[in-house]
């Protein structure tokens, strides 16, 4: 019989702590653990296998094994019936040691024979034959063996059928840690968007209460002390929530979740809408901020995602105003080249700030890295603005690379292909105005946990002549819509003792006075994959926290079907008394009142128009103007609405969807004075022009505008 001997034999002692044999060992011990084999249930591909290793073999006893540091695990077998046998009577142990197929008979290896439990019902094996088992690194960790009770030559063929048999075992190991380790990646990306998901409600919930109740404060009547102290404090949770949101968009990059648009826009308009939107921060540093278009001919539409080339353009807007204490950021764009199909555009951001070594110009596109261990400390920011960058613009076929000037500052440039489109340039849909009133009477159920979170929703539902009731937990919502019928319920997702999700599910199951109840899912969770879901859970609709008071107002009023106002709102007064004699002036009060529809609408869409541009200057003079007007008629909620947004223009302007509501409720308060004073002029006018005060006239001292 032929015989592969091996070195090494049974029974030798075991290798010495630090010899190479020694880490060796340690190091097939840990492929073997990697496979997590050992003491596992039985399967079909491997008793498939022993199966026909006996049959094609033509031995009683077939075993495939693994082999650990003090016996045998005898994973598949036919034939035999241990569990296990002890390392130092395994035959199979001889085989680990053997590069290929070894063949065993007691002349052999007497000793080994005379030790080994194997038999088949109860007589001893007396012919053996094995092939090591290997994984992709070539440790091997088990064996394919057969058995006879009689001593035999196995030929050729079988030797060839067992060799083959054995490496189908090894592939089988191979796949099953591949399978592993796909397992093992899913559950890390599990636990990773759990983490995420946890993070971003954890840290968003808080920052929902900061930024709403800081809006509402700003809102109010204060001092320009606290109104500074407040806009520091908004400040300082947009950037924390600017952190939030790059993860999450730097995760989603990672998972190959970020989704693209294909839409036909004016690139231009997006580049300018991009630089407008940091205008006032550039102002603020007192940095010059300019945009170029380098294409006489103008650019043409194109086909793409503008959302994600604004993004990228923000972000390194904000990278360079970052690290620019004076001088100018420039942006421009130019047409490279063009084909019948694409159009080639070079972006360019330019900055006069502390510049980039070009030895660091590939550190800064990776993740959470900056130029110096010092940048992070100075200038904040967690290394992860440029790296989003890359990746939108690779995920689009494009490049983006560096150009820079130590000391002088940074050039950022960046290459897309677009296709051009004939069609119009897709725009975003123009919000209406807040129409006051709309909410009036609305019974609402909210479920909320967080106390500030609370306090800032039934502030503003207040505010909107909302009826509220309160709940602070799952269950509690339960109860009170199983007892109470609402129009609309605001349900918080993580809330203790029942979840948002469970709650909703409840409610949707049964009958209740609520089972068709319009649910909102108030959320902190800006996860994709939870947000996508909420419809299938019973939601109506869901709002992400930190949310502004004007989107959830208008999904309360979308959500309800509330399309026109309550007839009964409180009615603003306009008073002339202030006029003194001349407020008994018919022909006078004709001509403030004309004066008023020539002057103010027009004024007010101007201030409209200075707040939209950031021209923060020209809008306070408006303010100062309309001031006057409404006070000379003592039209308390104008004036309110006036000094609010006064207020709000105090440098620094941190936010302009405050000043967007104000303006809303100041122009729904004139165009119902507009209204007011055009039925009053269309009405003949007295033949005298001059009257004695009386009930007649009296009206001109107070009445109400129909607000």
């Amino acid at each position: 019989m032929e015989v592969i001997v091996t070195r090494e034999r049974p029974g030798q002692p075991a290798e010495a702590s630090g010899s190479p044999g020694y880490f060796l060992e340690q190091e097939r011990l840990l492929a073997l653990q990697a496979l997590d084999i050992l003491d596992t249930e039985p399967e079909p591909e491997f008793d498939e296998l022993v199966e026909q290793a006996a049959r094609l073999c033509g031995t009683p006893v077939a075993c495939l094994s693994f082999l650990d540091e003090t016996r045998q695990w005898l994973k598949a077998q036919t034939g035999s019936w241990l569990p296990e046998i002890p390392r130092d009577q395994s035959l199979c142990a001889r085989t680990l040691l053997a590069n290929d197929l070894l063949l065993l008979d007691p002349e052999s290896a007497p000793a080994l024979f005379a030790a080994t439990p194997l038999t088949y019902h109860d007589t001893p094996v007396a012919a053996y034959a094995g092939y090591p088992l290997r994984t992709g690194e070539g440790y091997a960790v088990g064996v394919l063996s057969v058995s006879d009770v009689a001593r035999r030559e196995f030929s050729p063929e079988q030797q060839q059928f067992l060799r083959l048999l054995a490496q189908q075992a090894s592939q089988a190991l191979e796949l099953r840690l591949a399978r592993r380790a796909r397992l093992a990646a899913e559950a890390s990306v599990q636990r990773k968007q759990a983490f995420l998901a946890a993070m971003s409600h954890e840290i968003r919930t808080p920052i929902h209460g900061i930024m709403g109740l800081s809006r509402l404060l700003q809102e109010s009547f204060i001092t320009p002390q606290q109104e500074e102290n407040l806009a520091i404090i908004t400040s300082t949770a947009e950037n924390l929530l600017s952190v939030i949101n790059d993860i999450l968009d730097f995760s989603k990059v990672e998972l190959g979740k970020m989704e693209l648009e294909r839409v036909p826009f004016d690139v231009e308009a997006t580049v300018r809408d991009a630089t407008r939107s940091v205008q006032h921060m550039a102002q603020k540093k007192g940095i010059g901020l300019q945009t170029i278009v380098k294409s006489p001919a103008g650019l043409p539409t194109i086909e793409g995602d503008p959302l994600r080339l604004r993004q990228i353009l923000l972000n390194l807007l904000t990278n360079a105003l970052k690290f620019t204490e004076e001088g100018q950021i420039t942006v421009s764009v130019e047409v490279q080249h063009q084909d019948a199909a694409l159009v080639h555009l070079e972006f360019c951001v330019d900055d006069t700030g502390i510049g980039i070594s070009m030895d660091k110009a590939e550190e800064i596109f990776r993740a959470f890295d900056q130029a110096t261990s010092s940048t992070a400390r100075r200038y904040g920011g967690t290394g992860l603005g440029l790296a989003i960058c890359r990746s939108l613009i690779e995920l689009q076929g494009g490049r983006i690379w560096l150009e820079a000037r130590p000391g002088q500052g940074s050039c950022f440039r960046f290459s897309l292909a677009y296709p051009t489109s004939a069609a119009r340039p897709y725009a975003e849909a123009v919000l209406p105005p807040l129409a006051p009133g709309l909410l009036q009477g609305l019974r609402v159920l909210l479920a909320e946990d967080n106390p500030v979170n609370k306090l800032l929703a039934t502030s503003l539902l207040h505010t909107w002549g909302v009826e509220v009731a309160i709940a602070t937990d799952g269950q509690q919502a339960l109860d009170l819509a199983r007892r109470h019928p609402y129009d609309l319920i605001l349900m918080d997702i993580q809330m203790p003792l029942l979840t948002g999700l469970e709650a909703t599910a409840s409610l949707r199951a049964t009958p209740n006075p609520n089972q068709q109840t319009p649910i909102i899912a108030l959320t902190a969770n800006a996860m994709p994959a939870e947000v996508q879901t909420f419809s299938q859970h019973g939601f109506t609709d869901f709002l992400i926290k930190p949310y502004h008071e004007a989107d959830l107002y208008r999904l309360l009023v979308r959500t309800a079907g509330r399309t026109e106002a309550a007839p009964d709102l409180p009615q603003p007064t306009y008073d002339f008394s202030q006029l003194g004699r001349l407020a008994h002036d018919e022909g006078f009060i004709r001509k403030m009142q004309q004066l008023f529809l020539d002057t103010v609408p027009g004024q007010l869409q101007e201030l409209k128009r200075a707040v939209g541009h950031g021209q923060w200057t020209t809008a306070a003079q408006l303010i100062h103007s309309l001031k006057s007007t409404y006070g000379s008629m003592q039209m308390e909620e104008a004036i309110r609405c006036l000094k609010r947004l006064e207020q709000a223009l105090q440098p620094p302007v941190t936010a302009t969807p405050p000043l967007i509501s104000l303006l809303e409720l100041l122009g729904a308060i004139t165009s119902r004075t507009v209204e007011l004073f055009t039925q009053h002029l269309r009405a003949p006018a007295p033949e005298q022009m001059v009257a004695t005060p009386g009930p007649r006239h009296e009206q001109h001292r107070r009445h109400t505008a129909g607000f």
